[in-house]
């Protein structure tokens, strides 16, 4: 079984609110601040338009953020239960939002170009190696022209002495259990790999925390 999917029948069995648990009011709050800033700039298209959220969980963070300001959801996430228990939270509110089970690096059954808006739901830094390369490829097929990439991820190397025991400076790889867990790029270098990628950065938010930094991203094709 996967281990997200073992981790999602876990938080669902036990009643936590998402995949942040107790820490889901901060993580909401975070959230909320930083969408609000980018919706300010003008950084957001305007409510009504399809939006992609890649690992949505269960829904509870950026999909119900943009379902509550008008948005077409839609949700991708690699473990079915995530994707039930988001269907059910937005079924319970009186939400829609199209969620499906899918890997990030595979989503052929999406046709091209339809997102006038593709947010990273703290996905990205869950792939590493060519898995990365693979997400690119579908986030610049599915994104509308001049449509925006939000990018939320980790990024610098952890703070903790336990992470720093299983982090790898030189691939910037976090590791669990022997297997890879985490990119932890410096953000200088998660720049460059956006700017490689053929976008054009128009907004940066650092969240420093006593583990690591998270940087919020909004960028758009060149």
């Amino acid at each position: 079984m996967d281990i997200y999917e073992q981790i999602y029948q876990r938080l669902y069995a036990s009643g936590e609110p998402a995949w942040t648990g107790s820490g889901y009011p901060r993580a909401w709050h975070n959230l909320h601040e930083n969408l609000t800033t980018l919706k300010d700039a003008a950084l957001l298209p305007a409510p009504g338009s399809r939006i992609l959220e890649l690992g949505c969980g269960n829904g509870s963070m950026a999909s119900l953020w943009f379902a509550r300001e008008g948005y077409q959801v839609s949700g991708v996430d690699i473990s079915p239960t995530a994707i039930r228990w988001a269907q059910e939270n937005f079924f319970r509110q009186g939400l829609c939002g199209d969620f499906q089970t899918a890997d990030v690096c595979h989503l052929n059954q999406l046709p091209e170009h339809p997102f006038a808006l593709i947010f990273d739901g703290s996905c990205m830094h869950c792939l590493t190696g060519k898995q990365r390369e693979q997400a690119w490829h579908e986030i610049k097929r599915l994104l509308a022209v001049d449509g925006h990439f939000v990018l939320s991820s980790m990024c610098g190397e952890p703070r903790k002495e336990e992470d720093r025991r299983h982090y790898n400076p030189a691939e910037y790889v976090l590791y669990r259990d022997g297997q890879p867990w985490r990119t932890l790029l410096p953000l200088p270098l998660l720049r460059q790999e956006i700017l490689e990628q053929g976008f054009i950065i128009q907004h940066q938010q650092v969240t420093n925390n006593p583990w690591w930094d998270h940087v919020t991203l909004c960028v758009v094709a060149r």
